[in-house]
C-alpha cells in the first residue's frame, strides 16, 4: 500500500474487547478507512492482553487519556452499547462514522448512522436509514425503505422485509424474519427465528411463528 494512502487512514478508538469486537476490528480491517489506534475495555481481567495484534490498554480512564482518535463501542448489547456511546460524547470524543465491510452492499439513497457497523454479507436496500451505534450483522437483509433506529441490533441472518420501522434499542435476534410493513417498537426483543407478522409495541419480547408476545 502506497504511504500516502496510509496516512490517509483515521485512528479509531475500539471500546470493547470480546468476541463482537474481533468481527468490528476485521471489519475495520477490511474497509480502508480506519486504522485501530487501541482497545478500550472496561475488565480489568483483559487488560494488557492482544487481540489480533491490538493491545487491550484499559477502561474509560485508558479513553480519557488517550485523546485522539474516534471511537467505535464493538459490544453486542444495545444498552451498554448506548451508554457508552453517550459517555464518550459527553467526554468530547466523537463516533467514528459507519464502518462498512467491503462485502456489504448498500443500495442507493441508503443512509447509515455515526458509530454503526454493517458486517460482512449483509444488504442494506434502497432508501433505508440505519441510526446511530447500531449493528447490522453478518449476513442480515434490511429491504427497501426500512428506518432502523439507534442502538438497534439485528443480528445474524435476519430478514427485514421493505417498508419495516424499528425503534431504538430493539433486538432483532437471529434468522428473524419480519414481514414488510410491520412497525416494531423501541426495547423489543425478537427471538431468534421468530416471525413477526404484525406489529410489537415498546417494551415487550416475541417469539415463535408467528410470533407472540411473551412478556
Amino acid at each position: 500500500m502506497p504511504q500516502s494512502a496510509k496516512q490517509e487512514k483515521k485512528p479509531v478508538i475500539v471500546f470493547g474487547a470480546s468476541g463482537h469486537a474481533k468481527v468490528v476490528i476485521d471489519v475495520l480491517e477490511n474497509q480502508g478507512r480506519y486504522e485501530v489506534a487501541c482497545l478500550i475495555d472496561d475488565n480489568p481481567s483483559i487488560k494488557g492482553q492482544n487481540i489480533y495484534g491490538y493491545r487491550v490498554t484499559g477502561g474509560k480512564a485508558g479513553l480519557t487519556a488517550k485523546g485522539c482518535g474516534d471511537c467505535l463501542i464493538a459490544i453486542g448489547d444495545n444498552r451498554v452499547r448506548q451508554e457508552i456511546a453517550a459517555w464518550v460524547e459527553l467526554k468530547g470524543f466523537k463516533l467514528a462514522r459507519a464502518v462498512v465491510h467491503p462485502s456489504c452492499q448498500l443500495a442507493r439513497g441508503v443512509t447509515i448512522g455515526d458509530g454503526s457497523v454493517a458486517m460482512a454479507g449483509s444488504v442494506v436496500n434502497s432508501d433505508s436509514v440505519i441510526g446511530k451505534n447500531t449493528i447490522i450483522n453478518t449476513g442480515a437483509t434490511v429491504d427497501h425503505d426500512c428506518r432502523i433506529g439507534d442502538s438497534v441490533h439485528v443480528a445474524p441472518g435476519v430478514t427485514i422485509c421493505g417498508g419495516v420501522l424499528v425503534g431504538d434499542l430493539t433486538l432483532i435476534g437471529a434468522g428473524a424474519t419480519i414481514h414488510p410493513n410491520v412497525k416494531i417498537g423501541k426495547n423489543v426483543t425478537v427471538g431468534a427465528g421468530a416471525t413477526v407478522l404484525n406489529d410489537v409495541e415498546d417494551n415487550v419480547s416475541v417469539v415463535g411463528t408467528p410470533a407472540k408476545v411473551i412478556k
